[in-house]
Parts: C-alpha cells; structure tokens; sequence
C-alpha cells in the first residue's frame, strides 16, 4: 500500500478523476465559525486534569467544560513527520505560554492525534515528553467535522460563556511556533478582554 503525502483528501483533490461514486461537497470550517463540540478521554491523568481545571477523576474532556478563555488546538497525526517537529516546538512553546503574565491561565494549549488509537497518543507523548495534554480523535470524527485535508493544523478558539467556541485563528500545515506567534495569542487575549 502506497501512501500519499497529503492524505486521501489530498490525494482526491489533486485526482478528482480517479475518484468513483458520488462525491460530496465539504464544508471547510473558517475564522469566525464555531468549533464543533468533542467530547474525548482523558489519557493521562492527573497531570491532564489540574492543568485544565477537570474535576478530580475526570475520565473526558468536553471543551464546553474547560474555564479558560482561549484554547490553542493542535490536530496531529504520530505518523506525520511534520506533525512530530510542530509537536517538539509547541512543547518549548508550551513553556512560554505558561510563564507569560498575559497567556498563563487564560490560554491553554492541547493536541489531538487524528486517526491516532488512546495508546498510539500515550505512546508519542512519553517518547517526545510533550509537555501539554494529547487526546485521540481516533475515528477522525472531529478532524472530518472541520472539512480539513491536511496535517499538522492548529486552531485557536475562544470561549463564548455558553459552551461553545469561536474559531479565531487557523494554522494550515506545518508552522513554527515562536516570538511572533506569542504576540498574535497575547493580542487575541487582550482584544478579548477589552471587549468583554
């Protein structure tokens, strides 16, 4: 089995006429749009759970739940080689997120590995130590839900107060998380916050 570089969406877009069957038209969810609700294992635990604010023996994470006002959403596959360099540089990120005065406690940053099993993801965490929570969208259901074709990709999205997420900012493919892109979150933050 060969496998294609951007994916079977890659794959069907860049040969539409090898395709059969009845296509369908995909909506591809932009800034601006809500983030579909997900409800996913927590799958390390405690660690997981102070970091996000969960209840003591949460066993999901609903993003509806979480308290904090920003999430920054990094979907990933542990089979992408992009993917694993976006991963070792959001985990130094992570870091500086963390101790910045503006972010800490009001962004919070998690990744989902896309197609990926509970163990193949507890797996990529403990071997690159990543320093922020990963979950599995194993099925791909919440990778479908965005329209999306290709990995790495990154949203950051922004509490609306009833549960739901507004998509703010959309990182297609690989990107290198750094000083510029700190500002751009803690730009987001302030507006938020001046706005309220």
């Amino acid at each position: 089995m060969l496998r294609y570089p951007a994916g079977f969406h890659g794959w069907k877009t860049a040969h539409p006429e090898l395709v059969e069957g009845r296509t369908e038209e995909r909506h591809v969810l932009a800034v601006g749009d809500s983030f579909p609700t997900c409800r996913v294992a927590v799958l390390s635990g405690d660690a997981d759970r102070e970091y996000l604010n969960l209840p003591d023996n949460a066993k999901w994470l609903e993003l509806g739940e979480l308290s904090a006002r920003f999430v920054l959403i990094q979907l990933y596959n542990t089979l992408c080689n992009d993917c694993v360099a976006e991963t070792k540089m959001l985990s130094r990120f992570f870091k500086q997120v963390e101790a910045d005065p503006v972010l800490a406690g009001r962004l919070k940053i998690i990744g989902l590995g896309v197609y990926d099993s509970n163990q193949a993801v507890v797996r990529f965490r403990k071997h690159y130590e990543v320093a922020y929570p990963l979950f599995s969208d194993k099925d791909g259901q919440i990778f479908e839900c965005l329209g999306q074709a290709e990995l790495p990709l990154a949203y950051l999205v922004r509490a609306e107060g009833d549960g739901s997420w507004t998509i703010e900012l959309i990182r297609r493919g690989y990107f290198k998380p750094d000083e510029k892109f700190l500002n751009v979150l803690k730009a987001a933050v302030i507006r938020a916050e001046t706005t309220d």
